[in-house]
């Protein structure tokens, strides 16, 4: 293996791995200061009671709970559609 690899070539690309591990870790470090400080809010919305029969829900398309969707599906099925 000393005929492919000399031993001074090892030595030199474990200084290159170092002093790139050192790099990384410095760009790491500057980039974690300049960033701001994230916090994950909790947002709350507003409960709507039978939100999903509203005419343009899509829980409300699948399960056909509003009279369109039930008018869509009769007219999709009639026409040869499968649903």
């Amino acid at each position: 293996m000393n005929v492919l690899i000399p031993s001074g070539y090892r030595v030199e690309v474990a200084k290159l791995r170092q002093q790139l591990d050192e790099a990384h870790l410095a760009w790491w470090k500057e980039r974690k200061a300049q960033q701001s400080d994230f916090a994950i809010e909790n947002i709350r919305f507003k409960h709507v009671d039978g939100w999903n029969r509203k005419a343009f829900s899509i829980q409300s398309a699948h399960d056909a709970n509003h009279w369109i969707w039930k008018a869509t599906r009769v007219f999709w099925v009639g026409m040869g559609g499968s649903i």
